[in-house]
């Protein structure tokens, strides 16, 4: 009676953290200022090579479904190891969510397409003018406030976090060249999405750089606790 307890306790703490991410994802980003002359804030708008509904939809699902396999594959089954990695996964998701949202909040970086995003009613009298009041013109007020919210990259941080997880869970599962390209695949497909940011002028290369650092930092956080988790359980069995 007290592991269902506990489970319940621990499966509402998560969709707590999953309150949170909405809460801190609807945050409008502080307003800063910018120079008349900022080449790196005029780039053409893009649209994203990947989607916000295929990069949730396949780095939510990557490691849950490869944790699921592996359980599925495997002879000796420990219905309680599965609940702890594939818990433990949204736990590190979410709180990596509310990291990138919060910096994106505080830090109110200009995305490269900024000007394009939110045309800006100024008059610059000079090129090393700063601009502290503006407002945007853009009619569509969702890619004007987006355009203050560059730092750090959300896409590369969940994509970052989901294939390293998942190859941190998959590391000691087989020991062969093939398993080993697998595992490059994976991390690929998060190098790509990172790439994608920059060339859709989206963010500037610091953003996805330290997009990807939280989202691995989480990713092997999360991975370790899941490991101590289990030693600890494993021992108490005994």
């Amino acid at each position: 009676m007290d592991l269902y307890k506990d489970i319940v306790f621990e499966v509402l703490l998560v969709l707590l953290i999953g309150v949170l991410v909405m809460v801190t994802s609807s945050l409008e980003p502080i307003s800063k200022g910018f120079f008349c002359d900022d080449e790196t804030i005029k780039y053409p708008y893009k649209t994203s090579t990947v989607g916000k509904t295929f990069l949730c939809l396949f780095y939510l699902l990557l490691p849950n479904v490869s944790i699921s396999l592996k359980y599925y594959w495997t002879m000796h089954k420990n219905i309680k190891n599965l609940y702890v990695n594939i818990i433990y996964f949204w736990l590190g998701s979410g709180l990596a969510q509310i990291t990138v949202n919060l910096g994106k909040y505080y830090s109110g970086r200009l995305r490269p397409h900024f000007f394009h995003a939110c045309k800006p009613s100024i008059e610059c009298t000079s090129q090393n003018q700063y601009i502290t009041e503006y407002t945007c013109t853009n009619p569509e007020v969702s890619i004007s406030n987006d355009s203050r919210a560059s730092f750090p990259s959300g896409h590369a941080c969940l994509a970052f976090y989901s294939t390293v997880y998942t190859i941190l869970y998959l590391h000691n599962y087989k020991k062969n060249v093939a398993w080993v390209i697998i595992q490059f695949a994976i991390f690929t497909s998060a190098w790509y999405t990172a790439l994608t940011r920059v060339t859709d002028n989206m963010h500037h290369s610091t953003d996805v750089i330290a997009g990807s650092i939280i989202g691995t930092s989480f990713a092997i956080l999360m991975m370790y606790e899941v490991k101590i988790r289990i030693s600890l359980e494993n021992i108490n069995a005994v």
